[in-house]
């Protein structure tokens, strides 16, 4: 544990400009505010928040949801659901400025730090919507479960029989405007909103929510996403690795990596040959 330690505090220093006081941040257990790249391009959180160098490890040094398994090429579509204030789809944005990356965050702090970080460092390719992933089109309030920007789960409110453009639309609107209520819309709704018949690679943290977003979503609508990173959050939602298994079975070749440190993991799921 200590190597280990000290090898990310190594990267750290590598591969930020402020990274001595993100090094200092980590030793001590102070939250961080800020991320500064070489290039002088700003990344903020939430002050006071834990969960920014939890996060860049997890998704920028370990790359646990692309390592070995995805490069994002010219003119593909990637989707990210759960996006927090940004660090995923900056990657993926960053790394092929010709493709085109769509980032999901439901909760209204993260969503201001995501919008203002996205236009500092990726404006060209990348935009953000104040939605959640359900199983439905509806709406619902994100409730704060810690301490850190990681740790809101969605609360459903309802659910609406209403057609896609007006969900989609009028989410954008109150994203727009802070409004509490939070727009939800189902795996179905992500096509419209990318204005692309397929996803190239979808990238899912959703805190639980996944069980629900996924468990009963049609195979013709799995078959139009070619990868799937997603954690997986037992120790939240139980069963919900047997549900997505039970889903995407049919459709996808998958690959679980569990975690160590609680109930959940990432799945990988990688759209099969005969389903093109």
């Amino acid at each position: 544990m200590y190597l280990k330690s000290v090898l990310h505090m190594g990267w750290l220093m590598v591969h930020f400009r402020n990274g001595a006081a993100l090094v200092e941040c980590l030793r001590t257990g102070r939250p961080c505010e800020e991320l500064v790249l070489w290039d002088g391009t700003r990344i903020s959180h939430p002050p006071g928040r834990g969960g920014l160098l939890e996060a860049v490890q997890e998704t920028w040094r370990e790359r646990v949801y692309t390592d070995g398994f995805y490069t994002p090429g010219d003119g593909e579509v990637v989707v990210d659901v759960g996006a927090n204030v940004g660090l995923f789809a900056i990657l993926v944005a960053r790394q092929n400025p010709r493709c085109r990356v769509i980032a999901l965050e439901p909760f209204a702090e993260n969503f201001r730090y995501l919008r203002d970080n996205i236009a500092r460092a990726c404006p060209g390719n990348a935009s953000c919507h104040q939605l959640a992933l359900g199983s439905s089109f509806g709406s619902g309030h994100m409730q704060t479960v810690g301490s850190r920007s990681l740790d809101h789960v969605l609360q459903l409110q309802n659910a609406s029989a209403g057609g896609p453009d007006t969900q989609v639309r009028s989410a954008v609107v109150d994203g727009a405007a802070g409004s509490e209520t939070i727009s939800v819309i189902p795996l179905s709704g992500i096509f419209e909103l990318a204005g692309a018949p397929e996803i190239d690679f979808l990238k899912v943290d959703i805190e639980g929510s996944e069980r629900d977003a996924f468990a009963a979503v049609a195979p013709d609508v799995l078959r139009r996403i070619k990868r799937i990173a997603m954690e997986y959050h037992d120790n939240i939602a139980p069963g919900t690795l047997d549900v997505l298994r039970r889903v995407l079975v049919a459709t996808h070749v998958l690959t679980v990596r569990s975690s160590h440190a609680h109930a959940g993991g990432t799945l990988m799921a990688r759209r099969r040959a005969a389903e093109k």
